[in-house]
């Protein structure tokens, strides 16, 4: 046996005498989140705002980039309109702002899983996948810190499935949802990602799945 094989063998030896396998990545993302914020209010005028861009999302979006804008320029700290924003510049395919919506967004929502996953899409986009997984694992640990308070929540698991699928762990997203399905067999959400995942030769884009 060459010296680099006896040392795999080794470390696995240690890892079941002390109990101490390693964890996969849904189990250890290996990131910590930021502590989470307290609740705050928000302005209503800001609010109103958001809502008035969000009707014009569809039709005239350079007037709802600015009442986002001015949204946020009244009140900094309302989260929401940074993410719409942020989803309008996605649908817009400027990334490069986007990214500085969720960058800004994770501040004012570190435990907001979402935010990662759309600032990671942007990362991908922009073809930087090493970023991007990062980003991938913030997901990850918002998820965990969701299913303290829902243990074994089935959307909350495919969608930490998703995640991992998308920063390459296909083997564990598959792992995961099966076992979402042997507890929750009508799971749609969950039959169509095992869909995506099994498809043989699969060269598609995996963030098709929710982002086309």
């Amino acid at each position: 046996m060459n010296p680099l094989a006896r040392l795999v063998c080794l470390l696995v030896v240690a890892g079941f005498l002390s109990g101490c396998m390693p964890s996969s990545l849904l189990d250890d993302p290996g990131v910590s989140l930021p502590a989470k914020r307290s609740k705050q209010t928000y302005s209503q005028e800001a609010i109103d705002l958001n809502d008035k861009a969000v009707e014009l999302s569809t039709i005239d979006q350079n007037e709802a980039a600015r009442l986002y804008d001015k949204a946020l320029e009244i009140d900094p700290g309302y989260y929401v309109a940074y993410s719409n924003k942020a989803t309008l510049l996605i649908g817009q395919k400027n990334f490069v702002d986007a990214i500085s919506c969720f960058e800004r967004l994770s501040n004012l929502q570190p435990q907001m899983a979402e935010s990662y996953v759309g600032w990671a899409y942007c990362l991908h986009s922009t073809g930087d996948e090493s970023e991007a997984r990062r980003r991938l694992r913030f997901a990850i640990a918002a998820y965990n810190e969701r299913l303290k308070e829902k243990p074994g929540d089935p959307n909350i698991l495919i969608n930490r499935a998703m995640a991992a699928y998308l920063s390459g762990e296909i083997e564990l997203a598959r792992s995961e949802i099966e076992l979402v399905l042997e507890s929750n067999p009508d799971s749609e959400m969950a039959k169509h990602l095992l869909k995506a995942i099994q498809a043989p030769n699969n060269k598609n884009d995996p963030w098709n799945l929710i982002f086309d």
